[in-house]
C-alpha cells in the first residue's frame, strides 16, 4: 500500500485526476478527521457532507494534502500512530482504519 500510494502515484503530476473505483470519501474522512485535523481535511469533510458523489473532483495534489495515507511521513500522523518508518506508519493507520466506527 505505502508503494502504490507514496511512491507510484505520488510521483504522478499534481493535477492528476483520481478517479477511484469505489466511493469511500465519506468513511474515510471521518476516519482522517481522527488522526489529522488540518485545513485541507476539514475542507474535504465539508466538500463530503455536501455532496453524494465526490469521484473525480479531486487530484493527486488533493490527495497528497489531506488522504491520511499519504501522509505518513507528517508529525502529526506519526504521532498519532506513534510510528514513524513510512511502512510502520501505513501499517498503523490500516489497523486504526480497519478497527473505526
Amino acid at each position: 500500500m505505502h508503494e502504490a500510494l507514496n511512491k507510484r502515484l505520488a510521483s504522478l503530476p499534481d493535477d492528476t485526476v483520481v478517479y477511484p473505483g469505489h466511493e469511500y470519501t465519506k468513511s474515510n474522512v471521518a476516519f482522517t478527521i481522527s488522526v489529522l485535523q488540518s485545513d485541507p481535511v476539514k475542507k474535504l469533510q465539508a466538500f463530503a457532507d455536501s455532496n453524494k458523489v465526490t469521484t473525480g473532483k479531486f487530484t493527486i495534489g488533493d490527495e497528497k494534502a489531506h488522504n491520511v495515507f499519504m501522509r505518513v511521513q507528517d508529525p502529526a500522523v506519526q504521532k498519532a500512530t506513534g510510528a514513524t518508518e513510512p511502512v510502520d506508519v501505513m501499517n498503523k493507520l490500516r489497523d486504526m482504519k480497519n478497527n473505526f466506527k
